[in-house]
């Protein structure tokens, strides 16, 4: 293998050469390890993917409390990230739709410990969840040749796939464990696509998007929800501790015969139909039919949609779905809540952080940092060491 070095930036100085780990992985070409001494004793991190060119792409790990970070290269464009909850040192990153590989990092050593790739035929749709128990990891996944979303399940041991289910839909996207329960809540965007032709909608003349739940042991259907609008893509989502689901919607405009504009959140309550959230007009026509991650402060009963096309951050109230606010920030959409349920934390592409407080949903400018080496990607995760 190569050598080869890299650096990160915080605010303040240029942090020390890192060296590269001697692993030979199919997926990875280095890896970067972290400093222990830095980081080991912190209470929280801030994940995600980043890099804007192939030499560059990464796991970042941000330490708030002493304003740096540092990098674990991958090899391939990282999208959504998660944590095993029963071990909290276990980090897995999928790469971005239509990718072929995820990685999993040890947050304690730095060490990469597994690189899996997708089967045959099939191709990765960004996102995976650890099951309750960690035993399991669930990726939302596409076979190409069918066109057929599929939820593949891989053990956590050595991370080989033991199931496949179908996810009832096209195009899966993000899924995550429902609260106290075996459900799957996955978001089927319904977009088809092909790895020969890169993130082209293959399909958007009969494009069926639809929220749906699944026995995460058997991929039993369990209920699905769709919209009336059926090009709206339902892409991704989040889970309050009591059971609703918030809901993050792309607008395939191409597809559309009108230039109305469509709201782009939505709620799921248990037992009730998947319902929109409105927004003012002025506000909604600035997001350009796009809606790129969602986080649900539980606590505080916020749910907080960010839209890179329309450079704001929105919030609305869980409870009676009322608009709450807005706060405008340059091509944002990475999102994670603070370990304290403090804060949102909002991410862009140039490198930037801006913590808006959950209470009060206005942004402490005196909390902001800024990596402008680092280019995060489009979600970001709040771990606890």
């Amino acid at each position: 293998m190569t050598n080869t070095t890299i650096t990160s930036l915080s605010r303040r100085k240029l942090l020390k050469t890192l060296a590269v780990l001697g692993v030979s992985l199919p997926a990875a070409n280095a890896l970067l390890s972290l400093n222990k001494q830095e980081f080991g004793d912190t209470k929280e991190r801030w994940l995600s993917a980043q890099g804007r060119h192939k030499e560059q792409f990464s796991l970042g790990m941000i330490n708030p409390y002493q304003d740096q970070t540092e990098l674990a290269l991958s090899n391939f464009r990282g999208h959504g990230l998660c944590q095993n909850p029963h071990k909290k040192e276990q980090v897995a990153m999928l790469a971005r739709r239509p990718g072929l590989q995820g990685i999993v990092i040890d947050l304690q050593t730095g060490n990469p410990t597994h690189v899996f790739q997708c089967s045959e035929d099939h191709h990765m749709q960004g996102h995976a969840c650890f099951s309750h128990d960690g035993q399991y990891l669930f990726s939302s996944e596409s076979n190409y040749k069918t066109g057929q979303g599929k939820i593949i399940v891989r053990e956590t041991q050595n991370f080989k796939q033991v199931h496949e289910f179908s996810s009832h839909g096209i195009g899966p996207h993000e899924l995550l464990m429902m609260p106290n329960s075996d459900q799957l809540v996955i978001a089927n965007g319904g977009l088809l696509t092909h790895p020969d032709s890169g993130r082209k909608v293959l399909n958007y003349a009969n494009m069926h998007s639809s929220l749906t739940y699944i026995n995460s042991q058997n991929g039993e259907l369990l209920d699905q929800q769709t919209l009336t609008e059926t090009k709206a893509s339902i892409r991704h989502l989040d889970v309050s501790g009591d059971g609703i689901v918030a809901v993050a919607l792309q607008v395939q405009r191409d597809a559309l015969k009108h230039n109305k504009p469509i709201e782009l959140a939505a709620l799921h309550k248990p037992g009730q139909p998947l319902k929109t959230l409105t927004a003012p007009t002025s506000l909604l026509l600035k997001l350009s039919d796009y809606m790129g991650s969602v986080k649900i402060n539980s606590p505080h009963k916020v749910a907080a949609f960010t839209s890179p096309r329309g450079n704001l951050a929105m919030f609305w109230n869980i409870d009676d779905g009322s608009f709450k606010n807005h706060h405008g920030f340059h091509d944002v959409c990475g999102l994670a809540v603070s370990q304290d349920k403090n804060y949102f934390v909002l991410s862009n592409s140039a490198g930037k952080i801006r913590r808006i407080h959950a209470n009060t949903l206005k942004e402490d400018p005196t909390m902001r940092l800024s990596f402008p080496n680092n280019s995060w990607d489009n979600h970001m995760l709040s771990v606890s060491s």
